[in-house]
């Protein structure tokens, strides 16, 4: 019985499993996988920053309107926080003085991308045809 189970323990202990095919399939496979995965190209927002100069043919002098976006996702105009469901409206009450007065949006670096493309969104609703994203310093 013990011969029997000295063979047995050497056999196991002698016996090595050759792993080299099955590296190979492994690489195979990865290039495969890397060579036929097709990359998903995302849109992009284009988003105008505000400069500090006026164009010759600037005809308007008007102050732009400015929404603020601060860490905490909270909006505020004319110095109020507002929600952000209510900023098509807000705006569409400062745009009855004069239809091209431009916008803002000023964002803090902790602010949510949605809340801020939401806002550009509300403006684009509103009619306003000049929308700046700047940052919030």
């Amino acid at each position: 019985m013990k011969k029997t189970r000295r063979r047995l323990r050497n056999h196991l202990e002698n016996s090595k499993v050759d792993m080299t095919s099955m590296l190979d399939i492994i690489f195979i496979l990865l290039l495969f996988f890397i060579v036929t995965t097709s990359f998903i190209t995302t849109d992009s927002l284009v988003i105008a920053q505000p400069t500090t100069h006026c164009a010759k043919d600037c005809k308007s002098k008007t102050q732009p309107l400015i929404l603020t976006i601060n860490g905490h996702n909270e909006i505020s105009f004319n110095d109020r926080i507002i929600d952000i469901e209510a900023i098509q409206a807000n705006l569409e009450s400062q745009l009855i003085k004069d239809i091209k007065t431009p916008l803002i949006v000023r964002v803090h670096a902790d602010a949510h991308n949605y809340t801020m493309v939401s806002a550009v969104d509300q403006a684009n609703k509103a009619g306003i045809s000049s929308v700046s994203v700047a940052p919030w310093r």
